[in-house]
């Protein structure tokens, strides 16, 4: 009888070991985890300013706003379709999109009877936030086809 509890303890002894040799395999060494981590492609930088300092025809400027109501942000665009000077003329959208990457490339997007104009400073200032703006209203991006 002490021989087959001594082959027991033995067995469990030898899985026991079997378990700690895989346990190395889960705690990952942190120089690892940090190459790991510095192979993965750094996120696309935000080009946002750069284009509000040189804006281009054809540019689309994507405005984040909150309806009173609601909590589900939706998306306003205006297509640069001129510039003189530091004024940025804007053809504004028909209607939101959901998102900030809906398609704004079919012609019907925009309503090209209506034109709203901006100066360069006013879109930088766009920026930010208003503190009194109850649709919170804020200038998040300049789409560019490059």
């Amino acid at each position: 009888m002490r021989t087959l509890f001594a082959a027991a303890a033995l067995l469990l002894a030898g899985l026991s070991a079997c378990q700690s040799e895989t346990k190395p395999e889960q705690t990952a060494d942190p120089a690892q985890t940090e190459s790991t981590t510095l192979a993965l492609p750094a996120p696309p930088a935000d080009k946002t300013a750069t284009y509000l300092a040189d804006p281009r025809v054809g540019d689309v400027l994507v405005v984040r706003f909150v309806p009173e109501g609601s909590s589900t942000e939706q998306f306003y665009f205006y297509q640069v379709f001129r510039l003189s000077g530091d004024t940025v003329y804007t053809h504004p959208a028909r209607q939101p999109a959901a998102s900030p990457d809906a398609d704004a490339s079919r012609p019907d997007v925009f309503a090209t009877e209506a034109t709203r104009a901006y100066t360069k400073r006013e879109l930088v200032e766009y920026q930010r936030e208003d503190p009194g703006d109850k649709i919170h209203s804020r200038l998040v991006r300049v789409r560019r086809s490059e």
